[in-house]
């Protein structure tokens, strides 16, 4: 038997229950894998349903505002994959009658969509062979075939997807296989249905990895929260690359984002700290009050922190907020 027909065995039967493979919806399908980019699947289970009733199909996605939409993916960190979710939205609409297509290098062309997510979409939803590589996939395969390099693990991938039964069962088992069993540190190589195929497994390099992570950044940044006499906050919307359209909170240096650099207050009170990460950066935010601020400082505005549940914003500042004792937001 293959390699291909022992991993979509082992899936038939050990896949776990997510909600996007109830029914294999291409919308769906889209929304789970864009989700998924960069974030762990516990995270993603807690905002996909909502996600969902709030955006039920790609009309309402597309007829929604940039705003509604950020402020709905508010938590789930990389902030640009929502306005290129929105942005994708629209195109399909447009120029596909609101229905993905089925074959990868159409969907290659919807803002957003890049190789993996056109492999995803074409293989999952459709059931296309098309090949697919993400961090586990690469590493499975590069332990697997000895495909170390990018290009070496989409050759990989194509041949397996094209002698599977089912690319869209072939595909999910090799995302499956990687994220469960072939770990990073610890491989559980005994566990695997694909051991006795493997070069790793045989030569005992089972923690050979395709490529180093990038290196981590550890930071310290004093993050302010400014109220008045209202309870309001002061805060600024950043149009910046990283977390762009999204309201900030002022800090006191320009190492995460340089428009909300606030100078710091001669008077303020430690609330405590927190840790957080935002990329490859590791950040221990420090939180100060800051009171009887009377003017709006240049950029920033008052805001109701209980309003923010329909404004987009980054996960730290509900962090920080709960640090304060502050609503919920």
């Amino acid at each position: 038997m293959t390699i291909s027909r022992n991993a979509e065995r082992w899936f038939r039967k050990h896949q776990r229950a997510l909600p996007w493979r109830s029914m294999y919806d291409p919308y769906h399908v889209w929304l789970s894998e864009v989700m998924l980019q960069q974030t762990r699947m516990e995270v993603v289970l807690r905002y996909y349903q909502r996600f969902l009733r709030q955006f039920p199909t790609i009309e309402d996605l597309a007829r929604a505002s940039q705003d509604e939409v950020a402020a709905a993916w508010s938590g789930l960190g990389y902030y640009r994959r929502a306005r290129m979710l929105r942005d994708g939205a629209i195109a399909v609409r447009d120029r596909f009658g609101g229905s993905l297509p089925a074959e990868a290098a159409a969907l290659r062309t919807i803002p957003g969509i890049g190789r993996y997510t056109a492999g995803a979409i074409a293989s999952i939803a459709f059931d296309q062979p098309a090949p697919i590589v993400d961090g586990n996939i690469a590493r499975l395969l590069a332990r697997l075939c000895g495909a170390r390099t990018v290009e070496a693990a989409w050759r990989a991938s194509e041949r397996l997807v094209r002698d599977a039964r089912s690319p869209r069962m072939c595909n999910q088992a090799l995302m499956e296989i990687g994220a469960l069993i072939c770990k990073p540190a610890e491989p559980a190589c005994d566990r695997c249905p694909l051991r006795q195929d493997c070069r790793a497994f045989a030569t005992g390099r089972t923690r050979i990895a395709p490529r180093a992570k990038p290196a981590t950044r550890e930071l310290r940044i004093p993050l302010f929260i400014v109220s008045d006499r209202r309870g309001r906050i002061l805060m600024r919307r950043h149009s910046g690359r990283l977390m762009g359209g999204m309201f900030h909170l002022p800090h006191g240096n320009g190492l995460l984002l340089r428009s909300c650099r606030f100078p710091v207050p001669p008077s303020r009170s430690d609330l405590g700290s927190f840790r957080h990460s935002v990329t490859n950066r590791r950040i221990t935010f420090s939180v100060f009050a800051v009171t009887g601020q009377r003017r709006r400082a240049n950029g920033y505005e008052w805001i109701d922190p209980h309003r923010l549940c329909d404004l987009p914003h980054p996960s730290y500042v509900r962090k920080a907020l709960q640090l304060a004792g502050i609503g919920k937001a």
